[in-house]
């Protein structure tokens, strides 16, 4: 079983390789527009984590920022949730880093699960700015539930878990699209991005989650068929494992992980914390600057409906995060060879980089620089992925 297992390994690494040049994304840092100065985006759950990158990578580029989250003020803590642990971060210090960056910001108390209050929001940017140009979904309200609750089957969870993970998320990301929708409409130009993530083509963390971010993906690629029209991109962007303060924090480090439910069967369990400190881990800033860079690309209709990844851009793009490093997507060669090589790869002090979120601390090594800047990732091409997959499987 072993050797079969291994032997299937080394065909999807060949089979990826030899296919790599054909079928990965192609994208091009030529021709990008210079910043995005005088564009205005909305960055909804933006008062830390992904949101907060996805803010700060925008404002680097120039853009007007609007923030929103529920934790308005500085030094406050959220709600946390289920099983959660409240922590810090607020719309308040998020524009504190977007106006760093040299952007402009505006924090914007919101719960995105109240359809009026969204609303109002982008009632007041078209007010304030005449335009709205970008548009990140990204409010979640399940960080905190899904680890908590992680090895309980979904029976026992009831059918309120289904709100708790998709009503600020998928609901809210619909709401958020139509309202931005017809206001670019009538600009007939605009970008529209969902956050999504691998659950939404493999299990991970429960059935609600994956069924909320497969509907993600499929609501990008549907609405993106109805707006190219009006000249509106919409893509579903797949972030890998990053480092948010979530996460630092060990929400990923519970006992669930390593139980059999709550894995897909054959899956080995994996220690998500020896992985934080190496770039297989991305910064929320990685995601930011892969969208920044994607909202300057006079091309990007050419990838509208697609599910797209940071990792898988940045290459193309010439993008590295604040460590300077490129973060592998995790179905590559690279990642899966630096899983594997972990041992060694420490030894020769490449596994661990100095820096962290918003946390710029350059000089990598030259061989740190190699490995994480300049080879290749080659990555495993996405019908690959679907053929080791679940449902839908055809």
């Amino acid at each position: 079983m072993a050797r079969f297992g291994l032997c299937s390994a080394l065909t999807v690494v060949l089979l990826a390789a030899a296919v790599y040049a054909l079928c990965r994304p192609r994208f091009s840092s030529a021709g990008l527009l210079p910043s995005l100065a005088g564009q205005v985006a909305v960055v909804t759950g933006a008062s830390r984590g992904i949101g907060k990158g996805l803010a700060v990578g925008l404002g680097e580029a120039g853009a007007t920022v609007y923030v929103t989250a529920r934790t308005a003020s500085k030094g406050s803590l959220n709600s946390a949730g289920i099983g959660g642990r409240p922590q810090a971060g607020s719309i308040e210090e998020t524009c504190e880093l977007v106006v760093k960056s040299g952007g402009r910001c505006v924090p914007v108390a919101v719960d995105s699960g109240n359809d009026t209050q969204l609303e109002m929001l982008f009632d007041r940017v078209m007010q304030e700015q005449g335009r709205l140009d970008v548009l990140v979904n990204n409010a979640f309200s399940a960080v905190s539930a899904l680890p908590a609750t992680m090895g309980r089957p979904f029976w026992e969870k009831g059918p309120e878990m289904w709100d708790v993970v998709n009503h600020v998320g998928l609901r809210s990301h619909y709401v958020a699209s139509v309202l931005a929708a017809q206001r670019m409409s009538k600009a007939k130009s605009g970008l529209i991005v969902n956050i999504g993530s691998f659950g939404g083509l493999n299990y991970i963390f429960d059935v609600a989650y994956g069924i909320g971010k497969a509907a993600m993906d499929r609501m990008a690629n549907d609405m993106a068929i109805e707006l190219a029209t009006e000249n509106i991109t919409m893509i579903s962007l797949w972030p890998g494992l990053v480092k948010t303060e979530n996460v630092q924090d060990g929400a990923l480090d519970s006992v669930a992980m390593k139980e059999r439910r709550g894995q897909q069967p054959g899956t080995p369990a994996m220690n998500m914390s020896e992985m934080l400190m190496s770039p297989l881990a991305e910064t929320p800033l990685f995601s930011g600057r892969a969208v920044a860079a994607f909202a300057r690309d006079p091309r990007k209709m050419d990838y509208t409906g697609k599910v797209l990844a940071p990792s898988m851009m940045a290459y193309d793009y010439d993008i590295v995060d604040e460590r300077g490093v490129r973060s592998p997507p995790f179905p590559s060669v690279k990642f899966l060879l630096a899983t594997a090589l972990k041992p060694w790869l420490d030894s020769q002090g490449l596994w661990e980089v100095p820096g962290g979120a918003f946390r710029p601390e350059p000089g990598l090594s030259e061989k740190a620089q190699l490995l994480w800047r300049t080879l290749p990732d080659l990555t495993i091409p996405g019908f690959l992925l679907k053929l080791g997959s679940g449902a839908p499987n055809l």
